[in-house]
């Protein structure tokens, strides 16, 4: 006699960040939902740092695979090998550093019953740690403000209809992926879980909800300036070539002004945009830009006020988006400018 299938499969990739991880895990060893019903799939992606013996040696109540890659392939080739072994019925797509409550599982499972066409994402906040340091404060603001960007109309009490998930945690019937395709490998560090959700979209109609009621914790363990930059600067390398591959719809809804902040100088570009790409194109130098941070250091270290240390931030990270839109631009992936069939538009 066959067993039933699973209800849920929890696909987590990880890349050196073991003690995050472990915490991760732990939290889905408590669920409301009954062991024998859900699985987890890690993959190990190219870590160095003794994650790969952690799971090996790694024994709860429910079940875990994992898989490794011996170099980083990416966050889309990740999760699609987890997927391709997958058994449950729903997908639930979790970072290696979220810490989920006890119904994390159920309340997803109930929620996509309770929506058919429907993907859930779950409400996240920063670790409440992180607030004993300036730069950790700008993270907590500004997760506060992507939680209220996420929410259009509510849908029932704490469900909110929202126009684009995350996959930082994140359930959906892994049928859908069985009639759309996995996840798109050239996306490597961003904007998978975009292309994915607007394929469903258009293939499926598939419609996105917001869940204040799955209350996690962002357990980033190490947030700093330095590696928040970088991760911008990788993504938005990525969002140029989501943007080519989508042209019609960024023409609609994507971020011109984005596009035209970050590309070439053009004719088209009034005086004030002129100057902040020249002044962004001084400051990218490597020389300036390592002067900037250690100001920044300095800065922190006199405990200026928080407000204006979030302006130092914010230059910062747009000149980590900067250096990497015009790494995108360099590679191909994307013209310089919208074309006016998207300023027609």
């Amino acid at each position: 006699m066959t067993s039933p299938p699973l209800l849920a499969s929890v696909v987590i990739t990880t890349y050196n960040r073991c003690a995050a991880l472990r915490a991760t895990l732990e939290a889905l060893s408590t669920q409301t939902l009954p062991p024998g019903t859900y699985e987890v799939l890690v993959v190990d992606n190219g870590s160095t740092d003794g994650t790969a013996d952690m799971l090996a040696g790694y024994s709860r109540s429910h079940a875990l695979r994992s898989f490794k890659f011996a170099e980083n392939q990416g966050i889309s080739a990740a999760r699609n090998r987890a997927i391709q072994h997958a058994a449950g019925e729903h997908l639930i797509l979790l970072s290696d550093d979220v810490l989920v409550p006890d119904h994390f599982l159920q309340t997803h499972l109930s929620t996509l019953q309770q929506f058919p066409g429907h993907w859930v994402v779950g409400h996240s906040e920063q670790l409440e740690a992180l607030n004993r340091t300036p730069f950790g404060r700008y993270l907590t603001n500004l997760e506060a403000g992507f939680s209220q960007g996420w929410r259009s109309d509510e849908a029932a009490p704490g469900i909110w209809r929202t126009e684009w998930p995350t996959a930082r945690n994140l359930s959906l019937p892994r049928a859908d992926l069985e009639r759309i395709g996995l996840f798109d490998e050239q996306f490597r560090n961003a904007c998978e879980d975009q292309d994915l959700a607007y394929r469903a979209y258009l293939e499926l109609g598939t419609r996105f909800l917001y869940h204040t009621g799955i209350e996690c914790i962002h357990n980033d363990q190490s947030a700093d300036l330095d590696r928040y930059c970088e991760a911008q600067r990788r993504g938005a390398a990525d969002t140029v070539r989501f943007c080519r591959k989508y042209e019609r719809w960024y023409a609609e809804h994507g971020p011109v002004a984005l596009m035209s902040a970050n590309g070439p100088i053009s004719r088209q570009d009034s005086p004030a945009v002129l100057l902040r790409k020249l002044f962004k194109a001084l400051l990218a130098l490597p020389p300036l830009r390592l002067t900037l941070r250690l100001l920044t250091r300095m800065s922190e270290r006199a405990r200026l006020p928080d407000r204006a240390l979030g302006r130092m931030y914010r230059l910062m990270i747009a000149l980590a988006i900067y250096r990497g839109w015009r790494q995108g631009l360099r590679s191909g992936v994307c013209a310089g400018q919208p074309s006016a069939e998207w300023r027609e538009a």
